[in-house]
């Protein structure tokens, strides 16, 4: 017996999908399946706002990188 620790997707027809971590041989398994009361809330708009957080500890919310990265650019270009 494997026990495995996985996040499942249910989709708006009822399949349930699970992606195995591990590498196990394809066939049928008979399993037991626990799932929380509530689905994840982890959404991508969340998940956005959690990483601009974590790149906001090191570089200020004034500094615009796109425009450097521009501006980095056009000098390259300049002396090739």
């Amino acid at each position: 017996m494997i026990t495995l620790g996985v996040t499942v997707t249910i989709t708006s027809d009822g399949k349930l999908l699970v992606n195995s971590p591990v590498d196990i041989p394809k066939g049928e398994y008979k399993a037991v399946i626990v799932i929380e009361d509530q689905p994840i809330n982890d959404d991508l708009h969340n998940s956005v706002k959690n990483a601009q957080a974590i790149f906001r500890k090191y570089i200020p919310a004034n500094r615009k990188l796109s425009q450097e990265l521009i501006e980095e650019r056009r000098e390259e270009s300049l002396n090739e």
